[in-house]
């Protein structure tokens, strides 16, 4: 039988504390340094121990107390998670991440890093979260940036293997993506991204002409449409990147809310064609401006010398607290709770549709609901009514289409009334779709 660790030990000791009415509601529990004490172990491994007894909602923290016993429900699968309980959480146990990376690391304060890729812990935290999630590099291939945007702005203005000068950008897209490309007056090329993918024969014409230096894509939940590539979709185009070496950057933002775990553009890439982008800010808070990037050893030395320039180092403090919350669980933790939130808003969704049933095809998303407007008439009386749409005006480089409306899940009920007395019939069938679209890109 498998001995249990000293962090196993500190969660079933109090577990069985609390379950057996021993430590009953309201009280203290021993400090971090007698727990440390009574079981020879760190105090790192007693605070992990009580953030695992914090997320199971046997205790909750006082500022400047200590942890107390919380009140137990019958059935710990019967609480209720909510948008704000899901935050709050999160923001609780990452600063705790924080206070922790605080003791005893003072150079983190009074020092320069040295490795502009990154502080090393982080890296080895965020190599093995990757390889968990079957997206494999090498330890020295991957690079934290301040952000999403500033990978981009690097990437933008180094210079890649090749000829092109062009990105060609998905049309719509992550705003900030196509802001950069305005702001710096850089050449660029677009492609319509469609609820069901993008032309393929169209891409090749792009990649044929030998004046593209990377194509931008959001594969999985694409923003703002929803859209995911298939298996199959993946592949042909890493075949057409490779027919004609162009480099795909894979911005997979989102990927943590894929229940499927689907293979990425990188996971699939047999030539070393693919740049990977993970943000941090979007998966717990926007406030972290921390990315993570997979670069291929010819983009690598160019942008982390380029990232020199930019800052001599990322915010060494958020890197570790990062760090200790990756390697807590914490981020496992709170992926398994937003997907939990997810599936929940989705079944309120389809369950409110079928008292709506609509004649205009749409898109239930786990935060709302997907309008196509191409074939809707009334697309001006939509824009000037009352109702909270967003017709994703930032997310076009050029001029919107307005061919697609976002009705955010706490004003759908609103919009489907006012739809109903529009139309004034109630024909049709929702179309049911695995698809997200997340909040903003951040």
């Amino acid at each position: 039988m498998k001995q249990e660790s000293k962090y196993e030990q500190v969660v079933h000791y109090l577990k069985e504390e609390i379950e057996s009415g021993k430590l009953q509601t309201g009280s203290r529990l021993p400090s971090i340094r007698k727990l440390s004490q009574d079981f020879h172990c760190s105090k790192d491994t007693v605070q992990r121990a009580l953030l695992e007894l914090r997320y199971e909602k046997y205790i909750y923290s006082k500022p400047q107390s200590g942890y107390y016993v919380l009140e137990q429900q019958a059935s710990h699968e019967d609480l209720v998670i909510s948008v704000n309980d899901e935050h709050a959480a999160a923001y609780d146990d990452f600063r705790l991440c924080v206070n922790e990376s605080l003791i005893g690391r003072e150079n983190y304060l009074y020092n320069y890093y040295e490795h502009q890729e990154g502080l090393e812990e982080l890296r080895k935290s965020v190599h093995k979260l990757l390889f968990d999630q079957a997206i494999y590099s090498k330890p020295d291939q991957l690079v934290m940036t301040t952000g999403t945007q500033q990978a981009l702005f690097i990437l933008s203005q180094i210079d890649f293997p090749g000829k092109g000068q062009e990105i060609l950008v998905e049309q719509p897209t992550y705003h900030r993506m196509n802001q950069l490309l305005l702001a710096q007056n850089i050449p660029y090329r677009t492609i319509e991204r469609r609820v069901d993918g993008i032309d393929l024969k169209e891409l090749e014409k792009h990649f044929q002409s030998g004046n593209i230096k990377f194509f931008y894509t959001i594969p999985r939940f694409h923003y703002p449409l929803g859209h995911s590539y298939s298996e199959e979709e993946k592949r042909a185009i890493l075949d057409l990147a490779a027919k004609y070496q162009i480099y795909i950057v894979e911005d997979d933002y989102l990927g943590d809310l894929d229940p499927k775990m689907g293979q990425t553009f990188h996971y699939l890439d047999q030539n070393d064609l693919v740049i990977y982008i993970k943000s941090f800010s979007t998966s717990i808070f926007p406030a972290l401006r921390i990315t993570a990037l997979i670069l291929p050893n010819p983009i690598k030395g160019p942008f982390v010398a380029y990232k020199n320039i930019l800052d001599y180092d990322n915010n060494l403090i958020m890197q570790k607290a990062l760090s200790l919350y990756i390697d807590s669980q914490l981020f496992e933790k709170n992926r398994v709770a937003r997907l939990a939130l997810q599936e929940k808003s989705q079944g309120f969704i389809h369950k409110l549709l079928k008292s709506y049933p609509l004649s205009l095809p749409n898109y239930p998303l786990h935060d709302g609901l997907l309008l196509d407007l191409r074939n809707y008439p009334k697309i001006a009386s939509l824009k000037h009514s009352s109702l909270n749409l967003d017709f994703f005006e930032s997310s076009y480089i050029e001029t919107c289409p307005y061919q697609f409306a976002k009705v955010p899940l706490e004003s759908l009920e609103t919009t489907l009334n006012y739809l109903k007395t529009e139309s004034g019939t109630e024909i049709g069938n929702s179309l049911e779709f695995d698809f997200i679209v997340p909040p903003p890109h951040s």
